[in-house]
């Protein structure tokens, strides 16, 4: 067992032991203990922290989120979602739970600031703005903690968040001198809509190509966009076409306590010389941040396609 995979069983020990399936209880009575999330991805990021302070989902649960939610949390009602481009909201049933506070996870820009001063005029409720970026999920991670009384948690899952960023921080720093690699994401997004996370992996994004070099080094697909696009791509000479893994949801999709693992794999797929495990690291993740076990059929069914093998 190599350094980094003892480092990433040592947090995972050290979390299960302290939150085995309920989280355990805080130390003293936590100020909140109910909150009204605005958005699937900050829903995710309140459970991880603690499911016990969620009182609904945005949406209906998919069979893929549903797997690898807890029994008792997989029957919440959905109250909507209130961001920049939808407004599903139910209002009356926000209001009707009483939730202690409402959490905008969302970029930090004039638009967002507004829009969560509307929000909290709305409903009544006090409405913060939490920063979305994925290097800030520690900083946010650590807020939910304090804020909900779980701050053990909290810290503990930023550093883990924080081990895996530095890491591959580390390998980049590496890679200074060399040009970002080329890549193309087959997705219903507009351009640009990856930037964070393709900087952060040294990459760079190509919005369209045609049969003429140059072409980009890797095609990733977000599954399920077009029917079946890897034989068309694969005639106009692209030979690394990999599948974006989706369990439990989109690993790229910015915002999201997923795209850490999405880092990860673009790390996997592009860098023969990145020295990490990950599927440890997937396991880690799933086991930390939702209590759920990875067997080997599910990692071979969730990273398919993916480029990686095992």
């Amino acid at each position: 067992m190599n350094t980094r995979t003892c480092q990433v069983a040592m947090i995972v020990i050290f979390l299960v032991l302290l939150f085995p399936v309920t989280l355990g209880n805080p130390p003293f009575p936590p100020a909140l203990t109910k909150v009204f999330t605005t958005t699937e991805a900050g829903s995710f990021l309140a459970y991880a922290v603690d499911p016990d302070s969620i009182i609904h989902w945005n949406r209906g649960l998919s069979p893929e989120i549903e797997f690898a939610i807890l029994p008792p949390y997989t029957d919440l009602p959905a109250f909507g979602t209130w961001d920049e481009t939808y407004q599903t909201i139910q209002v009356d049933a926000v209001k009707e739970a009483q939730p202690d506070l409402v959490i905008h996870y969302a970029k930090v820009n004039p638009q967002n600031t507004a829009l969560v001063a509307e929000i909290e005029e709305t409903l009544g409720i006090p409405t913060i703005l939490v920063d979305n970026r994925l290097q800030a999920l520690p900083d946010a991670l650590r807020l939910l903690g304090d804020l909900l009384g779980k701050e053990v948690r909290g810290q503990a899952l930023a550093t883990f968040v924080e081990n895996e960023l530095a890491q591959m921080a580390d390998f980049q720093r590496l890679q200074a001198g060399y040009a970002p690699i080329p890549v193309h994401i087959v997705s219903s997004f507009a351009a640009g809509h990856f930037d964070e996370l393709l900087s952060l992996a040294g990459m760079v994004e190509m919005p369209t190509w045609d049969s003429n070099p140059p072409l980009p080094d890797f095609v990733l697909i977000m599954p399920h966009t077009i029917a079946d696009p890897y034989k068309a791509i694969e005639k106009e000479g692209h030979k690394r076409i990999y599948q974006i893994p989706t369990f439990p949801a989109n690993w790229l999709d910015p915002g999201s306590i997923f795209s850490l693992m999405g880092l990860e794999w673009l790390h996997s797929i592009a860098y023969p010389s990145y020295e990490a495990d990950l599927a440890a690291t997937y396991r880690a993740f799933m086991e930390v941040f939702f209590q759920l076990n990875i067997t080997p059929e599910l990692l071979q069914w969730t990273l398919r396609r993916s480029g990686i093998s095992y």
